[in-house]
């Protein structure tokens, strides 16, 4: 009697399980009138048409005014110094004004990241570029070393996109 009353009870659970019904007032359903479509590459071999809502279409603007606003990129820089404690604003100040007199060319940046008044150069797109500047300072400043930061866009790629432009 056990043994069927523990299979009955089995069996009907696994019956109420699988006819369970999904709410479908949770699942998102966009209107006609909300589908964006954009064509893309008309005048080449083909078009690519991409339909998606209205709300995708403004976060992707807010993206794309975020990073206009920002324009950085991950990069490397050279850190030639860092300090901490009583007068370290001004100690990385003349640092980088030190280093401004032996190498005009360069963008130096002072960032604080408590405790520390860190002073970085350049703006590199890529580690080769990161060693090269690094031994060309390497006699100046012995203990500089190449550290991964968010940089500003390079003037380079500026120059690259303005030649591309022109080219087509």
């Amino acid at each position: 009697m056990k043994t069927i009353f523990f299979l009955l009870t089995i069996f009907i659970s696994f019956n109420l399980l699988a006819q369970q019904e999904i709410d479908t007032n949770y699942i998102y359903k966009p209107n006609a009138s909300s589908i964006d479509t954009s064509i893309v590459n008309t005048d080449t071999l083909g078009s690519v048409t991409y339909k998606m809502d209205a709300a995708i279409v403004s976060i992707l603007n807010k993206k794309v005014i975020v990073n206009e606003s920002k324009p950085k990129i991950k990069g490397y820089r050279i850190q030639i110094f860092s300090v901490s404690g009583v007068n370290s604003t001004d100690k990385a100040n003349k640092e980088r004004a030190k280093f401004l007199m032996e190498y005009p060319d360069y963008q130096i940046y002072i960032v604080y990241n408590t405790p520390y008044f860190k002073v970085r150069i350049g703006d590199l797109r890529t580690k080769l570029e990161a060693y090269h500047l690094l031994q060309s300072i390497l006699k100046d400043y012995p203990f500089a070393f190449v550290v991964v930061d968010e940089v500003n866009i390079p003037l380079q790629l500026d120059d690259d996109k303005q030649n591309n432009d022109g080219q087509m």
